[in-house]
C-alpha cells in the first residue's frame, strides 16, 4: 500500500513538472513571436521612414532641378510664390491712367525686391503665370532663349516654357509692388480667365511664377453670344485692336471683353488658339486675329449634329429591326417550306409504298375467255379519274368489290387519297363505297358480260346532291353505303 502511494505521488510530481515545463516553453515561444512581430513592425516603420526621406529628397531634387531649369529659361531670374488672392480696386487703377492694366496684377514689395535683386528688368516687361494651387506644376524645361530674341522663351517645338490652355491657369503682367505682404491683387480679367467664369472673383490662394513669353503672331477668338459679328460689323477690327491695347498677355482659354463703340455693350470672347505658343506676350507685336462663329452657334450646330446622329441611329435601328424581322420571317418561311416539303416527300413516299403494296397484292387480271368459268363472269371496267386519265382492267364477278379500290389506289386514284372517294356508275346509277364486304356480282356489276364505266366521286358529297342526279326520270340505286 505504501509503495502504491509513493508511486502515485511520484507520477503526479512528474506530471506537474512536465506541465510547468510545457507552460514555460509556451511562454518563451509566445515572447519570441511577439518580439519577432515587434521587430518586423519596427523594420517596416524604418523602411517607410526611409522611403519618405527618399521621396522627400527626390522631391527636393526635382524642385532644385526645376528651379535651375526655370532660372536658365528665364535668364537667371526665378520667382515662385503662393499668395492669398484679393480683388484689385479697378477704379483706383483706372484713375492712374495706366495702359494695358486689364491683366496686370499687384504684387507685394518683397516680390519686387527679389526680382530687382536678380536684375529682372534686363529681360524687359515682367510677365507672370498665375495658377490655382491644384493646377500649378513645374513646367517642362526649355532651352534658354538666345540674345537675338530677348522676349522669346520657347522650346524647340515652339511651345511656351509655361503650360497654358488648361483650367486654373493664365498669365498676366505686373502693375506695381504695393500689395500687402503675402497677398496678390488680381484684376477682373485675370479672375475670369483663372476660374473660367465671367462672374468670378478673387478667392483662396494662387501660385505666381515669373516667366518669359514669346511674342504672339496669331489669335483665334470665339464670341460667347450669337450676333457678335452682325453687331460689330465694320467696327470689329477697331474694337479688337482697342482690346489688345489693354492687355499684356494672352493664354489659350482666357476670357477677354470687346467693347462695342456705338452701343457701349461688352461682348465676352474666348481665346481658342494662339501662335506660336499657348501663352504669348502681346506687347510690341502685330497680332493676326480670326473670330469664329459664336459658342451659342457652335452649341446649336453640335445639338443639330447630335439630333441628326440620333435620327440616323434610329433609322439604322429601325432598318436593322426590319431586316431582322424579314430575316426571321424568311427563316420561318424557309423552315415551313422545308417542313412542308419534308411532309410532302414523306406523304409521297408513303403513297408510293402503298401503291407498291397494293399493286403487289392484286391478283392477276383474268382472261376475257374465262367469262363462264367457275370464278364467275369476266367483264371490263373503265375508270375515269379526277385528273382526266382513264384506266382499263378486267375483273371477275366473283372478286370482292374492294379490289376495284385497290386497283385504283395502286395507280394513285388520280391524286385522291385512299378512302376519300367512292365509285359511281351512270346508267343506272350505282354507288360503290370502299369497304363493301361483297363481291362484284352481288352488287349487280358485270351482269350479262357487259362492261362497266365508273366515275370517282368524293365521299363528302351530300346525299341530296347525289339523289337529285336521277330526279329527271332516270333511276337511282345505291348499292352499298
Amino acid at each position: 500500500m505504501m509503495s502504491f502511494e509513493l508511486n502515485a505521488r511520484a507520477n503526479r510530481l512528474l506530471a506537474e513538472q512536465k506541465a510547468r515545463a510545457d507552460k514555460e516553453k509556451a511562454r518563451i515561444e509566445k515572447e519570441r513571436v511577439l518580439a519577432e512581430r515587434q521587430r518586423q513592425r519596427e523594420l517596416a516603420r524604418e523602411q517607410e521612414a526611409q522611403q519618405r526621406r527618399q521621396q522627400q529628397l527626390e522631391a527636393e531634387q526635382r524642385a532644385q532641378d526645376a528651379e535651375f531649369e526655370r532660372r536658365e529659361a528665364n535668364r537667371g531670374v526665378y520667382l515662385r510664390l503662393e499668395l492669398a488672392a484679393l480683388p484689385t480696386d479697378e477704379a483706383a487703377v483706372a484713375a492712374k491712367g495706366v495702359r494695358r492694366s486689364k491683366d496686370k496684377i499687384i504684387l507685394p514689395p518683397s516680390a519686387g525686391s527679389l526680382l530687382m535683386s536678380q536684375d529682372a528688368s534686363k529681360n524687359g516687361a515682367m510677365l507672370f503665370e498665375v495658377a490655382l494651387p491644384a493646377a500649378a506644376s513645374v513646367p517642362d524645361p526649355s532651352p534658354a532663349p538666345s540674345t537675338s530674341a530677348p522676349a522669346a522663351s520657347t522650346s524647340a517645338t515652339g511651345t511656351s516654357s509655361t503650360a497654358a490652355g488648361v483650367p486654373g491657369r493664365t498669365h498676366a503682367g505686373v502693375l506695381e509692388f504695393t500689395a500687402p505682404e503675402g497677398c496678390v491683387l488680381l484684376p477682373r480679367k485675370v479672375c475670369q480667365s483663372l476660374w473660367g467664369s465671367l462672374d468670378a472673383s478673387a478667392r483662396g490662394s494662387v501660385v505666381v511664377t515669373y516667366v518669359l513669353l514669346p511674342k504672339g503672331d496669331y489669335v483665334r477668338l470665339q464670341p460667347m453670344s450669337h450676333g457678335f459679328h452682325e453687331a460689330m460689323g465694320d467696327l470689329l477690327k477697331e474694337a479688337l485692336e482697342a482690346e489688345m491695347m489693354t492687355l499684356s498677355t494672352l493664354s489659350e482659354g482666357d476670357w477677354i471683353t470687346v467693347h462695342q463703340p456705338d452701343t457701349g455693350r461688352e461682348w465676352p470672347l474666348r481665346v481658342q488658339e494662339l501662335l506660336p505658343a499657348a501663352a504669348v506676350s502681346v506687347l510690341d507685336t502685330d497680332l493676326a486675329a480670326d473670330v469664329v462663329p459664336s459658342l451659342e452657334a457652335e452649341e446649336y450646330l453640335a445639338r443639330w449634329e447630335e439630333d441628326q446622329r440620333r435620327q440616323q441611329e434610329r433609322l439604322a435601328a429601325a432598318a436593322a429591326e426590319r431586316a431582322e424581322q424579314e430575316a426571321a420571317e424568311a427563316a420561318f418561311a424557309a423552315r415551313r417550306q422545308a417542313e412542308e416539303a419534308a411532309a410532302a416527300a414523306a406523304a409521297a413516299a408513303e403513297q408510293a409504298a402503298l401503291q407498291a403494296r397494293l399493286a403487289a397484292s392484286l391478283p392477276p387480271e383474268p382472261e376475257a375467255a374465262a367469262s363462264t368459268s367457275d370464278s364467275g363472269a369476266v367483264f371490263a371496267c373503265a375508270f375515269t379519274l379526277p385528273n382526266g386519265a382513264r384506266l382499263l382492267r378486267r375483273f371477275a364477278t366473283s372478286q370482292p368489290a374492294q379490289l376495284l379500290f385497290d386497283f385504283l389506289d395502286s395507280h394513285g386514284a388520280g391524286g385522291w387519297a385512299r378512302g376519300s372517294y367512292r365509285l359511281v356508275t351512270r346508267m343506272p346509277r350505282r354507288v360503290v363505297d370502299g369497304g363493301c364486304d361483297v363481291t362484284l356480282g352481288e352488287l349487280g356489276l358485270g351482269a350479262g358480260g357487259g362492261g362497266e364505266a365508273f366515275l370517282l366521286e368524293a365521299v363528302e358529297t351530300p346525299r341530296a346532291a347525289a339523289g337529285t342526279e336521277g330526279a329527271g326520270g332516270s333511276s337511282s340505286m345505291e348499292v352499298c353505303s
